[in-house]
């Protein structure tokens, strides 16, 4: 099921690339982009582009990207803000759909003029700038596992977007992994979503109404991981004055996640096997074999074969364990997603905050894109509601993002991102159309207010290309 669907759109449409304006052919149209037929070689793929789209008898111009495709054929996906698309795509959509009168998701005949379909109660007023805005930030997840609901979206974890094919990947793996109840291994460094992923899989499993317990192995003393798992009666230690039930009871009916369990010692992972065998355990001190019906999934970011070939753990568990694994990729690989979050993230964190926040700069999304983010995910969110913390700007740019420039493709630095002259020009030109603006262009003002001469005032002037020019 497409979240958003595609009409018939035969007009002639106008793309702006490589400095100039080239006729095309437009093919459908969705609310996230347009099919077009044009020459090969146009333009170049996954170049930023605009596109002028006729809308009744005007002609809008939207911002998107370019990706080619095979037989003459290329897509433009939109790079707008959902106001826009809901009031010029959104708009074309809704009246062609009212005017076929047939549900795009089910097919079977619309009745009334109601804002959903009676059959499956699929949306259909892509006007509305809330729809909108719910499709684009709708788990891609989801929608690859055909849990899609638009009509009642609700707010959830947005840490787990993607488009790029391992993370399609990985959600398949999800939902296949969600119909059985086996253990799960999660592979991934650190930030990756690990445990994201394992609430995914409960959330999608029969034991959906059944808790999530989640554990952090590195984070518990090893003396008491243990007693912290399979729980303790009353006198099997100094200070265990009642009895405990441990996380693998507090689980029952759902699902024990154990992360980092490559920190696990040697005799709980024994503990552990002799669990996944027969679901069979006694609490610390006890003597009476308990049962529970629970579902494992292990989480780690370390490599358990070097661990095993050390001694460091148990190669009969290893095996029991990865049987299903996933392996999460480095933010770092998946190419656009990261920009797909960090414009997620800024929205959220802006909102938050109270601030009105357009967007990034052209340079900040570079150094976003190619930064290799060795925290990931994690990082990424906290770099991004840092800025939006500090900064009283309209648009974050690279100033505003506390990144390392160590861990930045070497070409993007010798692209200027971190180019002195580059940044003093920009707020050269800043603060000179400020001083302009408050000054109505008296350049006797101006110079007393930038603390320049006359001269130099003329010389920005013509340099930024700001005002006209006194003769």
């Amino acid at each position: 099921m497409r979240l958003a669907p595609r009409i018939p759109f035969s007009e002639t449409v106008y793309i702006k690339c490589n400095g100039g304006w080239i006729k095309a052919q437009s093919v459908d149209l969705s609310l996230f982009g347009v099919k077009v037929s044009m020459d090969e070689g146009k333009c170049d793929d996954r170049s930023d582009v605009r596109l002028r789209l006729p809308v009744g008898s005007n002609m809008a111009i939207l911002k998107g990207k370019f990706y080619r495709k095979e037989k003459g054929k290329a897509v433009i996906l939109f790079d707008e803000h959902e106001n826009v698309l809901a009031e010029i795509v959104g708009r074309v959509l809704t009246s062609v759909l009212k005017s076929l009168r047939k549900c795009p998701y089910c097919r079977k005949v619309i009745e009334g003029e109601g804002e959903a379909c009676n059959s499956c109660g699929m949306p259909l007023d892509f006007s509305k700038v809330e729809l909108v805005s719910t499709l684009r930030r709708m788990r891609l997840g989801d929608i690859l596992l055909g849990k899609a609901q638009p009509a009642k979206v609700k707010e959830e974890k947005k840490e787990f977007i993607g488009t790029h094919p391992s993370m399609k990947k990985v959600f398949d793996l999800i939902r296949r992994y969600a119909s059985t109840d086996y253990p799960v291994l999660i592979l991934g460094e650190t930030g990756t979503g690990k445990e994201l992923t394992a609430r995914a899989i409960h959330e999608r499993s029969a034991r959906s109404k059944g808790p999530f317990v989640a554990v952090n192995c590195a984070a518990m003393p090893k003396d008491l991981i243990e007693a912290e798992l399979f729980g303790y009666e009353k006198g099997a230690f100094t200070g265990a004055d009642k009895r405990k039930k441990g996380k693998v009871e507090l689980a029952e009916g759902g699902t024990l996640f154990l992360d980092e369990i490559g920190e696990l010692p040697l005799d709980v992972q024994a503990k552990l096997l002799r669990f996944l065998e027969d679901f069979s355990f006694e609490r610390l001190g006890g003597t009476r074999t308990l049962k529970a019906d629970v579902r494992v999934i292990a989480a780690t970011n370390r490599n358990l074969e070097d661990l095993v070939k050390k001694g460091l753990f148990r190669e009969d568990l290893y095996y029991r364990l990865k049987v299903l694994t996933i392996e999460l990729p480095p933010l770092r690989e998946r190419g656009d997603d990261v920009i797909i979050m960090a414009r997620y993230f800024l929205e959220k964190f802006a909102k938050e905050q109270g601030k009105e926040i357009l967007g990034f700069t052209d340079e900040a999304l570079e150094l976003i894109r190619n930064y290799t983010w060795p925290g990931n995910v994690r990082e990424l969110i906290n770099v991004i509601r840092k800025a939006v913390v500090l900064t009283d700007k309209k648009y974050i740019d690279v100033e505003d993002l506390d990144i390392k420039v160590e861990n930045v493709n070497k070409e993007v630095q010798a692209k200027g991102i971190f180019n002195l002259r580059v940044h003093i020009d920009r707020l050269e030109k800043e603060l000179l159309e400020k001083a302009y603006k408050i000054t109505g262009g008296n350049i006797s003002r101006m110079a007393s207010m930038l603390g320049v001469s006359r001269p130099t005032i003329y010389k920005l002037l013509e340099k930024h290309r700001i005002g006209q020019n006194p003769k």
